[in-house]
């Protein structure tokens, strides 16, 4: 099976890259603050930006919908609420190496189905080869894992949060309203984490200070991130956006060596040869191979599908 070199495709799989970079100098804002304490105005300024940003250009979230868009909108913001939540607080129980493993379970998961279907082809073997490669290097990256069941439950329904993410954005693709619905969703989820954030946290945490970092952090981290993942979707599907997701560990990984090296974070940021290294080097090898896959056309699935002899 050939790999497509085509420049949309190109161009989609940098947009995910620049995504991530934003996500990953947005979290590093907050790196001094109480994670569950960050995420209510984290969303609340992204989501706004966002909103805005729709307004401005002719993309107005605040329209009619259909049954089936008011679902993904639903679900959709259910899953960006309950993430804001349950990543910090696995986090919190666990480490965030081994969070961060969990969690790109999520992002491998999206299109398993088809994959799985297609797995007698070359293209749906080359996918599971390279999607195990890619999960290989996370726990290479992360180890040793450490947990407790809390934690652990807590870090898998994270990973079906971000598996629900694109797995939505892609339906809302189909519809031609990824960018408005996902701006609704994300104006839905916000008002909704203030509630567990006061119920855990109490109003003590409330400050002027926290909201501007916060809401520096949300442009970068949900803002930002929403805007170049719903452009890399009309260039790849999603996915391949699943599995170059999945390079959010070690980018925030060389995001955190960079905020070390310049002194904007713990100077115990560091990166050895071996595993580190050699671990992002096999996990952007393998999510840009596996990335760059042509799928095969309907009727070569069928070929490819017949039993020998018949």
């Amino acid at each position: 099976m050939s790999s497509s070199l085509d420049p949309g495709r190109l161009a989609g799989r940098g947009l995910i890259v620049a995504s991530l970079v934003s996500s990953g100098i947005g979290y590093a804002f907050t790196t001094s603050y109480h994670a569950l304490e960050v995420a209510a105005p984290m969303q609340t300024v992204g989501a706004l930006a966002l909103c805005v940003l729709m307004l401005l250009t002719g993309r107005s979230p605040f329209r009619q919908y259909e049954r089936p868009m008011w679902w993904l909108i639903g679900r959709l913001a259910v899953g960006n609420a309950a993430v804001a939540v349950l990543y910090p607080y696995a986090v919190s129980r666990l480490n965030l190496g081994t969070v961060a493993a969990v969690v790109v379970l999520g992002y491998l998961s999206v299109g398993s189905k088809r994959i799985w279907h297609l797995r007698a082809t070359a293209w749906g073997f080359k996918h599971l080869c390279g999607r195990s490669l890619v999960l290989g290097g996370i726990l290479m990256l992360n180890w040793p894992l450490q947990g407790e069941i809390v934690g652990l439950l807590c870090a898998f329904g994270s990973a079906w949060c971000v598996w629900n993410t694109v797995t939505v954005l892609g339906k809302m693709k189909d519809h031609g309203l990824a960018d408005q619905g996902a701006t609704l969703a994300n104006l839905l989820a916000a008002p909704a984490l203030f509630v567990p954030v006061f119920l855990l946290r109490g109003g003590d945490w409330v400050s002027p200070d926290l909201f501007f970092v916060a809401g520096l952090a949300g442009l970068l981290t949900l803002m930002l991130p929403v805007v170049l993942t719903n452009a890399a979707l009309r260039r790849i599907s999603e996915l391949d956006v699943g599995v170059m997701q999945s390079l959010s560990t070690p980018v925030h990984a060389m995001v955190a060596l960079a905020g070390a090296a310049m002194g904007r974070l713990p100077s115990d940021q560091r990166l050895t040869f071996f595993p580190e290294w050699v671990a992002i080097l096999l996990i952007a090898g393998a999510a840009f191979g596996v990335s760059s896959l042509k799928e095969p056309s309907g009727g070569a699935v069928r070929v490819r599908a017949q039993p020998s002899g018949k």
